[in-house]
């Protein structure tokens, strides 16, 4: 094998291993405002769940018990995905790091193998992204449709605010 095979393989490997790695950090840093794990989910869970959000949208006290529920239910279901020891999170990312590894130190790259470990990182960042998807559906059925047409509006306007607060960041860090 010529030294710039071998070259190629290291920077494909190393690509792989940066997306792999990657795809974990943009799928957690999506929709990520400037304080660790509030989410936009997060962030319209406290709204609809807030005062404010029963004011505007006008809930009845059964919408707020449903959305109490849905929001409780979603967090259960990431309590559990994510899981709650950090020691054995720890040892599935030392896991990986070794496949990563491995497939480094192999004397031909096993392009089935990288694919594996890529679609296991990606396996998790989709269940999340399901649980988001069926919450927001169970959020827009508790909704009437005046409601709906209200916080439309209310979360186009947060997500304009959290750009502009995005941007003024990204300027006083660059």
């Amino acid at each position: 094998m010529t030294i710039s095979s071998k070259v190629s393989k290291l920077v494909l490997i190393c690509g792989l291993a940066t997306a792999t790695l990657g795809t974990g950090a943009v799928i957690a840093k999506e929709g990520m405002d400037h304080k660790p794990g509030h989410s936009q989910q997060h962030k319209q869970a406290r709204f609809l769940l807030s005062e404010r959000g029963v004011k505007k949208l006008d809930l009845t006290e059964q919408q707020q018990t449903q959305l109490k529920s849905i929001f409780d239910a979603q967090k259960a279901q990431f309590k559990a995905l994510r899981g709650n020891d950090k020691q054995v999170m720890k040892q599935e990312r030392a896991a990986h790091k070794a496949q990563m590894q491995a497939l480094l130190d192999m004397p031909t790259f096993d392009e089935a193998a990288a694919k594996e470990l890529l679609a296991q990182r990606q396996s998790k960042g989709e269940q999340f992204g399901l649980i988001n998807l069926k919450t927001q559906h169970q959020v827009w059925q508790v909704l009437n449709a005046e409601q709906r047409e209200k916080y439309q509006e209310i979360k186009k306007h947060m997500r304009k605010k959290g750009d502009k607060k995005r941007s003024r960041d990204e300027q006083t860090a660059g």
